[in-house]
């Protein structure tokens, strides 16, 4: 019996170890590829250990991204903060004061699952009347059609698990409305809304189809910045690369220091469930 059990947790290390190795992997190799020379690795078979490393890469992606990195940290940090704070008070409504089967809600949340190539071109007819084409207008507006049915969806099962009996009695003593939604209901939503402000934050920041045809130069942002690092032979992997690592620290940053009140509200996405 106990040279069995010991075999299960062999077999669950190793597993445990082909997951965390085929998760990190291409990480690793991203981190490679942008510090080794390109002759090290556009080479077969590939070479996991270079024997040269170089910083040009990094140079060259430093010197070129700057303005595109601050567009996308302006464009999502945008859609996230709006769309939170809108989904917030419109999840606090459907869940206060619309019936469970009211078919508003399920209208809002089908928005969200519209696919993107379906309002790209009526967006550019329309920026392009408008005279916004390449401005952060129009990169932030169809994020938000996106972002705030997605928050409005998840903040509104969060008001729902808060007890009546709490806003009831803050109202008996004398708050108003708005005062019971920023005093009471927002401190014990704090976790979900900041899950939900992350969430929001990511799809943002990684969202392509968008950002390509809506914007040009001055509004680029970054998934669209690397996209276009291209040479006459094809995409500069080293350069993709870098930018690639710099593009995924910012939410990684955010998920960190947020990390107390995201892992709260994740527990109550998953219990709601």
């Amino acid at each position: 019996m106990g040279g069995r059990t010991s075999a299960f947790k062999l077999l669950a290390y190793v597993i445990v170890a082909l997951a965390v190795v085929i998760t990190f992997f291409p990480i690793y190799w991203m981190l490679l590829t942008s510090l080794a020379p390109g002759k090290e690795v556009m080479v077969y078979p590939p070479k996991f250990l270079p024997t040269k490393l170089t910083l040009k890469w990094w140079e060259y992606t430093l010197s070129h991204i700057g303005a595109s990195l601050v567009n996308s940290i302006i464009i999502a940090g945008s859609v996230s903060f709006i769309s939170t704070t809108l989904g917030f008070i419109a999840g606090y409504g459907f869940a206060r004061f619309r019936r469970p089967d009211d078919s508003t809600l399920f209208w809002i949340l089908s928005i969200r699952f519209m696919p993107a190539i379906v309002a790209v071109i009526p967006y550019y007819l329309l920026f392009n009347a408008l005279g916004l084409l390449d401005t952060y207008p129009a990169v932030i507006i169809p994020h938000l059609s996106i972002g705030i049915p997605f928050a409005v969806w998840l903040l509104r099962g969060a008001v729902t698990a808060i007890p009546k009996e709490l806003e009831e009695a803050a109202l008996v003593d004398g708050c108003s409305r708005l005062r019971v939604l920023i005093r009471v209901v927002f401190p014990l939503l704090l976790p979900s809304f900041l899950a939900t402000l992350l969430f929001t934050f990511i799809w943002s920041w990684n969202e392509f189809l968008f950002a390509l045809v809506l914007t040009d130069v001055k509004a680029r942002p970054l998934t669209v910045a690397i996209a276009g690092m291209r040479e006459a032979h094809g995409l500069m992997w080293g350069a993709v690369s870098a930018a690639a690592t710099i593009a995924a620290l910012p939410p990684l940053i955010i998920a960190l220091f947020f990390q107390k009140y995201l892992i709260t509200g994740l527990a109550f996405y998953r219990t709601k469930g």
